[in-house]
């Protein structure tokens, strides 16, 4: 996509602004594209320039000049030497000559005036040409931007030589430790590379700090991002918003569809109802999948892409989490096994499994409870093999008995693996019940090209024996470990009559940035892959 696509509002506004048709909404329209996003100012920028530098030609005697770093904005005569087409009608229409001179000195005044003007607005709007301040400390500017004018700063990097406080151009006050290195980019909007700042919001005013991961905003409250510890740590204000870069789920059922088409709301991996499946309305949404424990009783996904271990949507790097709402009719007869989730390449070990089961366990890691109803997770670990994760349904240590997870209700069920802790969990309504630890950044080998599937196995000699009874909702598979924080979030969410990301139920697409209103006066932990609130640190 080039730059013109990608910025196709801008571009579409610029030229209202051009030709001086924009009204008042446009103006506030463009000023929220520009906010904060330094690629569509410089694309806004050149596109006014160009419009200018492609429409002066018509006047040979002027030529415009913006200088987008200056902000300055030139007009001068052209060099007298310039080459310049023959007017042939000097000499036999001199009157035509005299009335075109003064149609092309009007139309180069006007567009003078648009460009003074619209540039004019928005260095008007951007505040003034400082955008912080130095109050206490020292700092030292990294890089051509950054430029120092006694105490004033312009847009650029810092690093901070000591405890150093800064004074943006909207008022609030940023506290710096030592050996920071933060980037302003304009008066209320920041980036923290190293170290640590505590926020002391202008009243009524939003400060924007731009982390690896994640965007914060102030909102006018305090708060404090800091990047000394092993992992991100925030803690909020009053009113603290965060906007993850990275959160959606890699495909997405919500079973909301009427007819027999799955649609998968994030990704490709749609799906046909099978016989021996039945739309209900319950649950989330306007309804939910009933699978009737029988060999056709499945929802066949596709491979996600997939051509060999390893690739397709299903293929996961940093992690994988299995996210479903079930109602199970589970029978419990030893041997028996419902599936409610099964990604598998062929007939390898290379698969993703979440299953209610009673059998025996393969890996020695729940060898006490082998014998006994079990939710399990099973993934092909690099340099460990095929495993399963199981987690008794008998009642002890907080775990639900199968009757209870038989009650009636759905229960949220969430099945993840962290590539980069190397810690695999299985939770059951917000708490984490079963985990086993493996070497920090053991990585999973999936996808391929085998057949995904809800409600059952895809094999042909195990559709029988593995097909899921009762019903499913709310489906979602992710190429991370949703953050147990999040975890509690999507599950409170569901309380709440919302989907799992606080959205309306009957929503059918998911946003590109959501915005995650966090508690106030809490310090969180930082998942480093996603940016998502991990955990909660209690002072």
């Amino acid at each position: 996509m080039n730059t013109s696509e990608q910025f196709s509002e801008v571009r579409a506004i610029a030229d209202l602004v051009c030709s001086d048709c924009a009204t008042e909404a446009d103006l506030i329209k463009l000023e929220q594209l520009l906010q904060g996003d330094a690629q569509a100012q410089e694309f806004y920028y050149d596109y006014l320039c160009m419009h200018m530098q492609l429409k002066s030609p018509t006047e040979q005697n002027m030529e415009f000049i913006y200088r987008r770093i200056s902000e300055e904005f030139v007009v001068r005569q052209k060099d007298a030497s310039a080459a310049q087409e023959p007017n042939h009608l000097v000499i036999d229409a001199p009157d035509n000559s005299v009335a075109r001179g003064k149609k092309l000195v009007i139309f180069g005044l006007l567009l003078l005036i648009v460009a003074l003007l619209s540039i004019g607005w928005f260095i008007f709007r951007s505040g003034p040409t400082h955008v912080a301040q130095v109050v206490a400390g020292v700092v030292m500017p990294m890089g051509r931007q950054a430029h120092i004018e006694g105490d004033n700063l312009s847009s650029g990097d810092y690093q901070t030589m000591q405890e150093t406080s800064l004074q943006m151009a909207d008022g609030s006050l940023l506290h710096l430790s030592p050996d920071s290195l933060i980037k302003l980019f304009n008066h209320n909007e920041i980036k923290l590379k190293l170290g640590k700042v505590v926020v002391e919001s202008a009243l009524n005013k939003n400060l924007t700090i731009h982390g690896k991961k994640a965007i914060m905003q102030s909102n006018g409250g305090d708060l404090t991002f800091d990047l000394t510890h092993n992992r991100p740590r925030l803690t909020t204000g009053e009113n603290t918003d965060m906007k993850p870069l990275r959160w959606r789920p890699i495909h997405y059922w919500n079973f909301n569809e009427r007819g027999d088409r799955v649609v998968d709301t994030a990704g490709n991996a749609h799906g046909i109802q099978a016989p021996g499946t039945s739309r209900i309305e319950e649950g989330v949404g306007q309804g939910a999948l009933m699978f009737n424990n029988n060999k056709t009783a499945n929802i066949a996904l596709g491979s996600g892409g997939g051509t060999v271990a390893d690739t397709g949507s299903f293929a996961v790097h940093d992690g994988v989490t299995i996210e479903a709402l079930i109602k199970p009719d589970f029978s419990g007869q030893l041997g028996d096994i419902d599936t409610i989730f099964h990604k598998a390449h062929d007939t390898s070990d290379h698969k993703v499994t979440l299953t209610l089961q009673h059998e025996s366990s393969n890996d020695g890691i729940t060898s006490k409870s082998s014998q006994n109803k079990v939710l399990s997770f099973g993934l092909f670990i690099l340099g460990q093999g095929y495993h399963q994760l199981q987690l008794p349904l008998d009642s002890l240590a907080g775990r639900p008995s199968l009757s209870e997870l038989k009650d009636g209700k759905y229960h949220h069920i969430v099945a993840n693996y962290n590539v980069q802790t190397g810690l695999k969990a299985i939770f059951i309504d917000g708490e984490m019940l079963a985990s086993h630890q493996y070497p920090a950044g053991s990585r999973v080998i999936s996808g391929g090209p085998g057949t995904a599937t809800v409600g059952n196995n895809p094999a042909p000699d195990e559709r029988q024996n593995e097909a899921y009874s009762g019903a499913i909702d709310e489906l979602a598979f992710y190429d991370y470990a949703l953050p147990e924080y999040m975890v509690k979030q999507h599950f409170n969410h569901i309380n709440q009559g919302l989907n799992y990301f606080a959205l309306p139920s009957n929503s059918t697409t998911l946003p590109q940035r959501p915005n995650l209103r966090l508690p106030a006066n809490t310090t969180f932990e930082l998942d480093f892959v996603t940016g998502l609130p991990s955990k909660i640190i209690k002072n």
